[in-house]
């Protein structure tokens, strides 16, 4: 989204100075190095991430129910040459968090059960539930307590076909996993759908200062941009469908 930006600005600098219009020329040069300043060296991802998964900073405690099921949503995965795809760099914070989630729930005695959400959705040959539930079994979750739902292909999806599986589960507790980036679009189509969560952060993305422009901090802008158009439109498929929209956020703040 950002290159688009500079891309458009640009553009209309060229468009105008081949028009003659020399201002406007130098004013389309002036605006797009400010977004280059103000985006790559941190200002600007910096305040979008910080407002965005603020709801999210502090994880809640961890007060289990009788029966827990706690919702992996996967992220990416790699396809190394001669092996079988693998989680993603994004994914294994995800894998992390629930595999601790998953002891400190088992050492409380209480029971839970890991799903594991996410199609094939970059085409590699296997869905993403089944690529991560070969690592979660290597870090020491039984194959007996981790359930797949190897469908979905979107966020949406994922909180959709979530439903049935998670009504056999039974779980009086649902806690859901994800990046502190994604969970506020996350927790709104779970909500949507009729399934109350805790949301339970991975990784927390943030902005970096620097005095030259840094790739990362377009990396992360895009990556906040993409998730505010989302929930944007996850607010007006639920408008269309003539669902009050839930509060997202709301179990993060309190707990």
């Amino acid at each position: 989204m950002t290159e688009i930006l500079l891309i458009v600005l640009l553009a209309a600098a060229w468009i105008a100075g081949r028009a003659g219009w020399r201002r406007l020329r130098l004013a389309g040069i002036m605006l797009a190095w400010l977004a280059v300043l103000a985006i790559g060296c941190g200002p600007v991802p910096a305040w979008l991430l910080q407002h965005w998964e603020a709801p999210y900073a502090h994880r809640p405690d961890a007060q289990w129910a009788a029966s827990n099921a706690i919702v992996l949503l996967t992220a990416s995965a790699n396809n190394p040459p001669g092996g079988r795809p693998e989680p993603g760099q994004g994914g294994y914070t995800r894998i992390a968090e629930t595999v601790a989630l998953y002891r400190s729930c088992r050492e409380a005695g209480a029971r839970c059960t890991v799903l594991v959400s996410g199609g094939d959705a970059s085409m590699l040959g296997e869905p993403l539930a089944q690529v991560y539930r070969h690592v979660l079994v290597r870090l020491g979750v039984p194959e007996a307590d981790i359930v797949l739902e190897p469908r979905s292909r979107t966020t949406w999806q994922n909180a959709e076909f979530a439903r049935a599986p998670l009504a056999r589960i039974g779980a009086e507790k649902v806690w859901l996993v994800s990046s502190a980036l994604h969970l506020r679009r996350a927790e709104f189509a779970f909500r949507h759908f009729g399934v109350p969560v805790t949301p339970m952060r991975a990784d927390y993305p943030r902005g970096v200062w620097t005095w030259v422009p840094d790739a990362y901090n377009f990396q992360v802008t895009d990556l906040a941009l993409h998730e505010c158009g989302g929930l944007l439109l996850y607010r007006w498929q639920a408008w269309r469908q003539g669902v009050p929209a839930p509060e997202a956020g709301s179990a993060a703040a309190g707990g």
